[in-house]
């Protein structure tokens, strides 16, 4: 006995295609699987249609994958600029954006070579942008510190995101830290280090390898800010 034919029309029907609605599948897609499966196929697949079917909102893949670094940027808290509060401000924006990179496995990577321009991009380095003026300095120096700290953030969420884990761990940049510690076996190489040939290096073995990768996060914006500010 044949099955009875199923109409059409008795099928759930599919959400409307949209930016929002390929953005979001893109993002579901790079939490589950990480950033080399990201591609216009894939999130086609996502969305139970066909890659043709995204290039009316998305002109390639490299365009997708903007969209969705621009996506996380926009879940970073703003706040208006206070001048009395610039410097506090200021590192907690960098850090927030990191673990907002760091939530999203690989999606860091996106900024470096290449600079963002989407609008929560641009929302997010006006505030920096303002910070910086805040604290006094010139415009053309605080311009520049912009880019600095754009490739900071980059550079940070990259390095925690460099073996593109398909689902984000509790603390990226934490695991990150203990890996690259693993990989290499620092302590082990520093410790084995002959001290009458490099004294400083075999003197700070614990120093070297000390300090969870919040706290190295921490110390990398203060060096970064004072820098900028001179003091």
């Amino acid at each position: 006995m044949t099955a009875p034919h199923r109409s059409t029309r008795a099928r759930p029907a599919k959400a409307p295609l949209s930016a929002e609605a390929v953005v979001t599948a893109g993002l579901r897609v790079l939490r589950q699987e990480g950033l080399a499966a990201v591609t216009m196929r894939r999130v086609a697949a996502e969305l139970d249609t066909g890659p043709a079917s995204l290039y009316v909102y998305v002109a390639h893949r490299e365009d997708l994958l903007l969209l969705l670094h621009d996506a996380v940027i926009a879940t970073v808290p703003l706040r208006p600029v206070d001048a009395g509060r610039w410097r506090a401000q200021l590192a907690s924006t960098i850090t927030a954006a990191v673990h907002a990179l760091n939530e999203h496995p690989g999606i860091g990577r996106v900024s470096l070579g290449r600079i963002p321009t989407g609008p929560a991009w641009a929302e997010m380095f006006d505030r920096i942008l303002g910070l910086l003026l805040a604290a006094g300095l010139p415009r053309q120096k605080a311009a520049w510190n912009c880019d600095l700290i754009a490739m900071y953030i980059g550079a940070v969420a990259y390095e925690a995101s460099i073996h593109d884990s398909p689902a984000a761990p509790p603390d990226p940049l934490q695991q990150a830290q203990d890996r690259r510690h693993a990989d290499s076996g620092i302590e082990a190489r520093l410790a084995a280090l002959d001290p009458g040939r490099y004294p400083h290096l075999a003197a700070s073995v614990t120093e070297l390898t000390s300090g969870s990768a919040a706290e190295r996060l921490a110390n990398g914006i203060d060096v970064l800010i004072t820098g900028m500010v001179g003091g």
